[in-house]
């Protein structure tokens, strides 16, 4: 692509816009988002169901808000125990960024096992159909080479298909820890420069998360620290360090992340329970030059939960016990 260097912004947007077309935004949309603490099964198909209830998810993320043709993601998704050992999840997603207009289609399949003591495990595939496209009006842009291949493959519409492996537990209902291999088909099968498809190997990119919560008696307080480790396709090794408290049984939630990798990001959590309706709020920001020209990016879920309340209670009756 042909870029001019008069007009600093129109620079950095068509950087950015670069940067997409060539993948490097194809890297798993679970590593941008910053509540998958809240919703595992964004990182993870086999937490799918894993709690024993009906959960359903609307999510938004506004990826650094005031610089034009950032990005924009939304996501509906359900998971939910659908018989005593299988789970089940589908999500919607879709994501604007420039002109690129991206939709995903997931479908989640777990298997649990509770044969240990103190010990629940799930293990889950995913399969997923994306499809990315540019609108042809983009091609009159002065700003890009209108021989781009890549661009006149996308504008036609461009599509993927791949699959993730996962592994989710619980120890003892208040340690979690999961595993998770994305992009098993593309990261199989890749393209070098000159087209040819070369084997790239099995599990190069992976998720790791761990957590514990801690329930500090005499004041229905709990602290749960977690970990995220993560390779993800075109995206740069990363781990995340996240600190959530809840208060009066989750009526009050807040929280802390930072994430390395990139220059760090750091973002601050809000949230609340009330009955079977969750509400989560973050507000995050770059340590990075690129974090002058936009506002920061702020993701809102919204989750209701419904369904096996009584197996829900009794776990957590077990737990303060």
């Amino acid at each position: 692509m042909s870029i001019s260097n008069n007009n600093p912004m129109k620079y950095l947007l068509s950087m950015l816009v670069c940067v997409v077309l060539f993948g490097a935004l194809r890297a798993q949309d679970e590593s941008i988002y910053n509540h998958y603490h809240i919703n595992p099964v964004l990182i993870n198909p086999a937490a799918a169901g894993f709690n024993g209830t009906n959960e359903l998810f609307l999510n938004a993320r506004l990826q650094f808000t005031g610089f034009e043709g950032s990005p924009k993601s939304y996501a509906l998704s359900y998971n939910g125990l659908v018989s005593p050992t299988f789970g089940l999840g589908a999500m919607i997603f879709k994501e604007d960024i420039a002109s690129l207009s991206r939709t995903r289609v997931q479908l989640n399949y777990a298997f649990q096992f509770n044969r240990f003591e103190n010990l629940k495990l799930g293990v889950g595939f995913s399969t997923e159909f994306e499809g990315n496209r540019v609108p042809t009006s983009y091609m009159n842009n002065p700003l890009v080479d209108a021989d781009d291949i890549l661009l006149l493959e996308t504008t036609d519409g461009k599509s993927y298909f791949d699959a993730s492996l996962g592994v989710w537990g619980r120890y003892k209902e208040s340690t979690f820890f999961g595993l998770s291999i994305p992009n098993l088909i593309s990261q199989r099968l890749n393209f070098n420069p000159n087209g040819i498809q070369e084997d790239t190997g099995f599990a190069r990119y992976y998720m790791l998360a761990v957590g514990h919560s801690f329930e500090v008696e005499g004041f229905n307080f709990i602290l749960e620290p977690s970990m995220l480790i993560r390779k993800a396709k075109d995206s740069p090794f990363g781990v995340d360090f996240n600190l959530k408290a809840k208060y009066l049984e989750e009526k009050i939630i807040a929280g802390l992340s930072y994430r390395s990798g990139t220059g760090g990001n750091i973002g601050l959590l809000l949230g609340s329970k009330l009955d079977v309706f969750r509400i989560y709020y973050s507000y995050d920001f770059a340590f990075q030059r690129f974090q002058r020209y936009n506002n920061g990016s702020h993701e809102l879920t919204l989750s209701f939960e419904f369904g096996n309340k009584d197996k829900d209670r009794a776990a957590k009756n077990r737990k303060r016990r």
